[in-house]
């Protein structure tokens, strides 16, 4: 990014004229500056970007956000004048070309290299997507509703040089299925203007996807019967990598895939890890969950009250206050109990997520991956941490 001003700079009064901003060099609160740029396009043989919508955002702190425009003159590029310069205020540049949108964040403070928007003509074809890494995470089991916690991460990749957008149809979207009977279903992405809608057996991504690998992550609950839990799982984009996480001794998870399980320590709790390789696209996967604990009469009966319909609180009321009496000797027990031990093993969903970060910090400082995807799945996952509700 290129951005000019007219000012005092490093103590010489150059007036009339435009200087360069270099790396570190922190322009005036309140000064105006210049902020330059180009948009090409990164798919070989196409049309120059010519007479393009350029849109600079400003997030102010207690203004919200402002925007002016401009267009990409013949050779692609733009300029931003009179761009004043806020301590407290994020910049942003976004252009939308061919149905997608393109953003990239800009500091004022801080300038490397001129500012350049890669933009790609577009594809309904969804041929261009595949999933690089999957992780499959069961990270708690309610037992009195028997319902299963389960998170899926996985990082969606488009290796060609158009950008996919969604075509109009229902089967010309990007799907992901989900087990029957699911509910609580929470989806999080990174793509730009990314939504998302519930269909008959999962749910439909709309949002354009361009060239690189992109983090989507949701969870949903699954209900069960008795002890165990069977489903199956399409994988409509493949995946190359496949991991399969279930804290140690909450339940016993296994495929048709013939994984073997390893026992991994993240952050002082053990996980059964499976993982799998080149899964093909289309492939199905047979998924069986057993040795779920049974619920105690205190956790079935508590369940069941919580569920109870307005309408008979009164009687159901009445009943407690008969069988408070009996229970008093149980609850003293009980209530030892509680202080002393947990219902039953495992983790919840917040201490599945922190291990997962702490595990990610520590593959970064070993150098097991670089630091952008680092970045990338901290943002992911804390994202995520964030939407939990307050223990």
């Amino acid at each position: 990014m290129k951005i000019c001003f007219c000012s005092v700079v490093l103590g010489m009064i150059l007036s009339a004229s435009t200087v360069t901003l270099v790396y570190g060099f922190e322009p005036i609160a309140g000064s105006k500056i210049e902020v330059e740029g180009v948009v090409v396009n990164g798919t070989p043989g196409a049309d120059r970007p010519v007479g393009i919508s350029v849109a600079l955002h400003t997030n102010k702190l207690d203004e919200g956000v402002s925007l002016v425009q401009t267009f990409t003159g013949s050779d692609g590029s733009f300029r931003f004048t009179d761009v004043e310069v806020i301590n407290e205020a994020l910049y942003g540049i976004s252009v939308i070309y061919k149905g997608a949108t393109y953003t990239v964040g800009i500091d004022l403070a801080f300038v490397s290299d001129p500012l350049e928007i890669v933009v790609y003509d577009p594809t309904s074809s969804d041929e261009v997507i595949s999933i690089s890494r999957a992780s499959l995470l069961f990270t708690n089991a309610d037992i009195a509703a028997r319902r299963v916690s389960v998170m899926e991460m996985v990082t969606l990749r488009n290796g060609s040089d158009l950008t996919y957008t969604p075509g109009d149809g229902p089967m010309e979207l990007l799907r992901f299925g989900l087990p029957v009977g699911s509910d609580q279903l929470v989806v999080d992405t990174g793509l730009e203007q990314a939504d998302w809608v519930q269909v008959d057996r999962g749910f439909a991504l709309l949002a354009s996807v361009p060239p690189g690998d992109h983090e989507i992550m949701y969870s949903y609950r699954v209900p069960y019967s008795k002890d165990s839990l069977s489903f199956t799982k399409k994988w409509r984009y493949g995946a190359q990598d496949l991991r399969i996480v279930v804290p140690a001794g909450l339940f016993d998870v296994t495929t048709d895939l013939g994984m073997p399980i390893q026992v991994m320590d993240i952050g002082g709790i053990n996980y059964d890890v499976q993982e799998a390789i080149n899964i093909g696209r289309g492939q199905v996967t047979e998924v069986r969950l057993t040795g779920f604990p049974r619920p105690t009469f205190i956790q079935t009966f508590s369940h069941n009250l919580n569920s109870v319909r307005y309408e008979y609180i009164g009687p159901v009321g009445l009943a407690l206050i008969l069988f408070a009496g009996a229970a008093l000797g149980t609850w003293r027990t009980l209530r030892y109990r509680r202080r002393t031990a947990s219902w039953f093993p495992g983790s919840d969903e917040r201490q599945v997520i922190e291990d997962l970060i702490t595990e990610l910090n520590v593959r970064h400082e070993d150098g097991s991956i670089t630091r952008q995807e680092h970045r990338r799945r901290l943002d992911t996952l804390s994202r995520r941490l964030g939407a939990l509700p307050e223990e």
